[in-house]
């Protein structure tokens, strides 16, 4: 069977198509024209037709965290933000004891076995290769060294390890970097205290990414009287550096991120969620961070997750959807440059050529959204979600 999206802003990685129609069969973009036809007609009333998101990083949402979570609540994790449009997601784990983390790899391991088609593809390990001065709302005292051994173990006895974040500038020569990167591992720093001149050799040495950048990283820092770079500042500077932005309006005001927009440009950042407990929960809902184990006590304050003593940011309380329209504030509304940040950059980074555009032979992961940019129908490989 054939099904055709009609009257629709088809939005590709070039133009909006006015008055477009995309055709779809077997789960995948048939052709994307004019006045196509097909077995069963949406009709997309003029709005937008964009890609699904691409979730690089996403810890949880309604009180659940992959760290710690059942394969029941993984689903109701997986149903709560594709029901927002993310039709691709990376669980991301934290630091917390190797038991802990252990299980939970396990567990997301388990669930995706019972789960192939759904929207959970792999894992982003977020530590524990961390330093504790940019901790966060990270668990200082369960931190390890990044070494080599340690990844190759960890790729493993989990294949479903998709990308990997630690500071470089505890990792001894680059060992750590280099043998993900051989892995075949997206790597990323973050949570570093690394200097301009460690990012520049990071990015030398298998780093390609920031993790959620300016948070849990140094800017310009002045030692002795001398100013110095730090990460923020290796961001810009490095061309092909990808850094991937929280763009909810806290973490990075407007200001932030019309400059990111400016300086770094659509083809080289990815929105992510950093979705933490807090996700789809009320102003003044308290949660916390972590595992069960060793919680860090945090609130859900202005739209945003604290840590309960208000010392620091305690991941996103937002869901893809509000990010992406935050974003759309910052860039004119340029339907294509988000498209790109919210699809078909996370898609290149994670490797995935099946998705992330609209265009033939691509998967029918798809958004409808109105003229406010709210979504009004999701579809996932071509079958609509109600």
């Amino acid at each position: 069977m054939i099904s055709v999206i009609k009257n629709a802003n088809v939005v590709t990685d070039k133009e909006v198509i006015s008055g477009g129609s995309v055709s779809i069969e077997n789960g995948y973009i048939k052709e994307v024209g004019f006045n196509l036809s097909g077995d069963e007609v949406i009709d997309a009333k003029g709005g937008y037709l964009i890609p699904g998101f691409i979730d690089l990083h996403c810890h949880g949402g309604m009180g659940l965290d992959f760290i710690d979570c059942s394969k029941s609540e993984m689903k109701e994790l997986e149903s709560f933000h594709l029901s927002h449009g993310t039709t691709t997601l990376l669980a991301t784990t934290l630091t917390a004891s190797p038991a802990v983390i252990e299980k939970s790899l396990s567990t997301i391991e388990e669930f995706k076995k019972e789960n192939e088609e759904g929207t959970i593809i792999g894992v982003h390990m977020e530590g524990p290769w961390f330093s504790a001065s940019q901790a966060g709302a990270q668990d200082p005292n369960n931190m390890q060294e990044p070494t080599a051994e340690s990844i190759e173990r960890i790729a493993k006895a989990h294949p479903l390890v998709l990308r990997v974040s630690a500071a470089p500038e505890i990792d001894k020569d680059f060992a750590f970097g280099k043998k993900a990167k051989e892995l075949g591992l997206i790597v990323s720093a973050g949570h570093t205290d690394a200097d301009f001149d460690t990012i520049v050799n990071a990015y030398e040495n298998g780093y390609n990414l920031l993790t959620h950048f300016y948070s849990g990283m140094k800017g310009v820092e002045r030692k002795n009287c001398y100013r110095i770079a730090g990460a923020v500042e290796a961001g810009y500077y490095l061309d092909g550096m990808n850094v991937e932005i929280i763009s909810d309006g806290k973490h990075l005001p407007q200001s932030l991120l019309k400059l990111i927009y400016k300086l770094k440009g659509a083809d080289r950042i990815s929105l992510i969620t950093d979705a933490t407990r807090g996700c789809g929960m009320k102003d003044g809902e308290k949660i916390y961070i972590g595992p069960k184990e060793s919680p860090l006590p945090s609130i859900v304050k202005d739209g945003v997750a604290f840590l309960e003593d208000m010392t620091s940011f305690a991941g996103s309380a937002s869901t893809f959807h509000q990010v992406y329209k935050v974003m759309a504030k910052a860039v004119d509304n340029d339907m294509v440059a988000l498209s790109k940040m919210a699809s078909l950059n996370p898609a290149k980074i994670l490797g995935l050529e099946d998705r992330g555009v609209i265009k033939q032979g691509k998967r029918a992961d798809l958004l409808i959204l109105d003229e406010s940019l709210e979504i009004r129908k999701i579809l996932l490989k071509g079958k609509e979600i109600k």
